[in-house]
């Protein structure tokens, strides 16, 4: 969280992470991400009633801009990855254009490139 909200904003706050690791000691965390490679019928895409989500290049991808912040999206993720920031606009993980910065850093292994599970 702390390598996404660095890249993303250039301070490490963690509530600008695009992901969530919801830590739950002593089961295992939950781990909140847009798995666009395997999210069937990706819902959060056909949600937005102002067409800010589209999938380009197979990534799912918001378009800040566009967003009127209602919140469709953050409803209908599966994986309780769409959240709104302070200017209720939309926001998640855009795979850092293909090189995410969470994964080499994770030290557990937890993330990975690709989909399956």
């Amino acid at each position: 969280m702390s390598a996404c909200a660095l890249v993303k904003t250039g301070v490490v706050r963690l509530a600008d992470a695009r992901i969530t690791v919801e830590r739950r000691w002593p089961e295992v965390s939950g781990i909140h991400v847009c798995r666009f490679d395997d999210c069937e019928g990706q819902p959060c895409v056909p949600a937005c009633p102002v067409e800010a989500i589209a999938n380009r290049d197979g990534y799912v991808l918001i378009d800040r801009e566009a967003c009127t912040g209602c919140g469709a999206c953050v409803e209908e993720c599966p994986y309780q990855a769409i959240r709104l920031d302070a200017e209720e606009r939309a926001f998640k993980c855009d795979f850092c254009g293909g090189e995410p910065a969470c994964v080499p850093e994770c030290v557990t292994f937890a993330l990975r490139v690709g989909g399956g599970k």
